[in-house]
This record gives C-alpha cells, structure tokens and sequence, in this order.
C-alpha cells in the first residue's frame, strides 16, 4: 500500500514538472516572438494587390476649368497585403514626386487605409497625367516544423501603379474696353475688346441682330439714336467658344438739317448774291453818264 502511495506521488510530481516546463517554454515564446526565419519570395499567382481608386480626376475627361481636385483612396482591405509602406504620386505638371506616406515595413503600426485630397490651382490648358504608386508586403508562414524557437516565414513585395490622364480646355474670357456703359454723341462708336488666348473667329452682336464676323477692333456704325447692346464673342483653336457681357450703350448724336431747309437756305443765297450783282452793275452805269 505504502508502494502504491508512493509511486501515486511521484506521476502527480512528474506531471506538476511538465506543466512548469510547457508554461516556461510558452512564456519564453510570447517574449521572442519573431523566431522565425524571413525569406522573400515572388507574389504568389493568386495574390491580390493593393487597390487604389482615383475619384478625380476622371480618366481621358476634358474640363473647362483651370483648378482641378486630385483625389484618391489606397487600401489593402481585402488584398494579400498586409501592410502598406509607401504611397507616392507623379503629376506631370509637378518637377517632383509627391511621398503620401512612407513607413518601415517592419514597424509594429501599418495602415489600412490611405486618402488623398488636393485642388491644384490655375493649371494653364493642355493634357495631363497623374501617375500613383503604392507599394506594400504580404506573409505566408510554413508551420509545418515550428515549435516555440523556428519555423519560416516567406514575404513578398508588391506594388500597384493607377495612371490617370485628362486635359483642360478653358472657353476663352473676352473682356470689352469700348463702348462702356455710357452715352456717346456720335452714331459711329469705336467696339475695342481683349482676349486671354489666341483665337480662330471673333464675333459681335449688335442689338440682337445677325452676328457679324471681324478680324480685330472694328467701329460700330450708322447707329441711331436711343439705346443699343453689343455682345462680343470668340472661339479658341481647340473650338471652345467664349462671350464677354452684353454691354448696353446710349447714341445721342445732333440731328442732321433737314435736307427741304438746306434747299431753301441755297436758293435764298442765289437770289441776294444776284440782286446784290445787279445793284451794283446800275450804279455802275450812272456813275459813267455822269462822267
């Protein structure tokens, strides 16, 4: 009985040893935790890599506006990607790249999510591109062999590149310098404008009429007396058509004679242009026979 005790004894000792080791082993593990052996190997064919959606702006779009909003989302939610370590653009209207985030692969903190939100201002027009990068890095660990001290763990690296392209083609902005809101006194006014760009055609519009075409400044002429409105417009080479504001002007030029008056007032000075001739011929007579 006393032999039973004892060897009953010693498995409860042998057990009690064993669990000590196993939680010494575990503990020693938490405190070492990257025991494993890197190695880097290409992207497995079935990886998916990070995504980067562009919301401005849109692929092969014009716009007719000189500011334009570059905005884009990086994520690897979702992906084979476990972190993301470096998110860079490329504008071609920019002499450097611009870095979003850059960060040790290695570092404990990566981030799931990247945004990126900017205006750009006053781009003159012509065609443009903006080029994102992002590059991050994926796990896959072989656990076959590991206990609490090896095993190995294989990473890749991979990178996504989304390009945009667009162009810009503004209207061009036509600005009239004569006539100004005022009243003239003549029915020929001078029109006199200026202009942003180089242009194909310019126009104008005189009191809603027809539109004429001209090559420059140009005179606005026989207008009549009373209110008029002239708008001024023109076309770029790419076609975009732009118009300056209507500008409405007063004509309160002098009356011509009537021509009836002019044709009385002529035969008046005929008749005393002769009388005054004749008068003087008779004085002449008399002043000889009395001689």
């Amino acid at each position: 009985m006393r032999k039973k005790t004892l060897l009953t004894a010693g498995f409860i000792s042998v057990l009690f040893l064993i669990a000590i080791a196993e939680a010494c082993f575990v503990k020693f593990a938490q405190a070492n935790p990257y025991r494993y052996i890197y190695k880097q190997i290409s992207p497995p064919s079935d990886a998916t890599p990070i995504l980067i959606t562009i919301s401005s702006p849109r692929s092969n779009a014009a716009y007719n506006v000189n500011d334009i909003a570059l905005t884009f989302n990086v994520s690897d939610y979702g992906t084979s990607i476990s972190f993301i370590y470096e998110i860079y653009f490329k504008a071609s209207w920019l002499q450097e790249n611009v870095t979003i985030f850059k960060q040790n692969p290695h570092s404990p903190e990566f981030p799931d999510f990247r945004s990126y939100d900017e205006t750009f201002w006053d781009l003159p027009d012509g065609e443009y591109s903006v080029v994102i990068t992002a590059r991050g890095g994926g796990y896959i660990v072989d656990n076959t062999k590991v206990d609490y001290f090896d095993g190995t763990a294989y990473y890749f690296e991979m990178t996504t590149v989304s390009a945009v392209n667009f162009t810009i083609a503004t209207p061009p902005e036509v600005s009239i310098l004569s006539p100004k809101n005022e009243t003239y006194g003549s029915s020929e006014v001078p029109l006199k404008f200026a202009v942003d760009k180089s242009l194909s055609k310019i126009s104008y519009v005189l009191d809603y009429q027809d539109n004429v075409t001209i090559h420059g400044n140009a005179t606005l002429t026989g207008l009549s007396n009373g209110v008029h409105n002239v708008t001024v417009y023109a076309w770029d080479d790419a076609g975009n058509i732009g118009s300056s504001e209507t500008i409405i002007f007063i004509v309160d030029a002098p009356e011509p004679l009537p021509a009836t008056f002019v044709s009385t007032v002529s035969v008046a000075s005929v008749a005393t242009a002769g009388a005054g001739l004749l008068l003087y011929r008779k004085k002449r007579r008399r002043e000889a026979e009395q001689a």
